[in-house]
């Protein structure tokens, strides 16, 4: 009979086979069946990355939400001890542990805004509706958080839960979901671009936030409109 092929004989096939099948692929019409390189497609440019559908939303909501959750980050303790809480005034240490509720809020609030995106696959619905209950609460809060000590931390544990939520989806998985639009076509320099962006626009409004707070304060016809009922911040 006749002797069986060699090892090195049948590794040198199974070589052709790769080779041919790679050149298949990389002949095929079908762009979805193209394994490429991420390192060797361009990044995209700013106004390019802007036009993602989707970049400019998400942007512009970020950098709200940023800049709500920072106010109140820098300025909540401050505003607490500036305020009676049922007729009684606390010191800035004891201040500084109530306004910790806001954070614990923003926590829970966040973890459960990914769950609820998760599970609908609605990250923009979940972000709108989460931002839509956190304004009436912006009120809430100014008017009724003074009743009690109850009124406040509950009122407060609130409103970090549905401000924070968003902030936290957007800077997460929302960019990551955006790294999928067919302009980006899985390039981690387009996905680092667009993640810039929204990112950058995040932390515009942190840093603005506190800083506008901080004018305000110290307006005379803020004092007179607004401290003359009782001090926002």
């Amino acid at each position: 009979g006749l002797p069986p092929p060699s090892q090195s004989t049948a590794d040198e096939d199974e070589e052709r086979l790769i080779k041919s099948l790679q050149h298949h692929s990389d002949d095929s019409d079908d762009e979805g069946a193209i394994i490429r390189d991420p390192n060797t497609i361009p990044a995209i440019s700013f106004w390019k990355a802007v036009k993602i559908p989707g970049v400019m939303e998400f942007s512009i909501a970020l950098f709200f939400a940023k800049l709500v959750c920072y106010t109140f980050l820098f300025c909540l303790p401050n505003y607490v001890n500036s305020i009676k809480i049922d007729g009684k005034k606390y010191d800035p240490e004891k201040s500084a542990d109530i306004a910790t509720f806001y954070d614990i809020g923003g926590i829970i609030g966040s973890i459960v805004c990914g769950l609820l995106a998760d599970k609908t696959g609605c990250n923009a619905i979940v972000c709108i509706v989460f931002q839509i209950f956190s304004v009436p609460l912006l009120f809430i809060y100014y008017h009724y958080g003074t009743i009690s000590m109850a009124a406040q931390l509950g009122i407060m544990f609130v409103l970090g839960f549905f401000s924070n939520g968003p902030y936290a989806l957007i800077t997460t998985a929302v960019s990551a979901d955006l790294g999928t639009s067919e302009a980006i076509r899985g390039s981690a320099q387009a996905l680092a671009t667009v993640s810039a962006i929204i990112d950058g626009s995040g932390s515009i409004g942190a840093t603005l936030g506190p800083y506008i707070a901080s004018v305000l304060t110290n307006k005379q016809w803020y004092q007179r409109r607004v401290r003359g009922r009782r001090p926002l911040l």
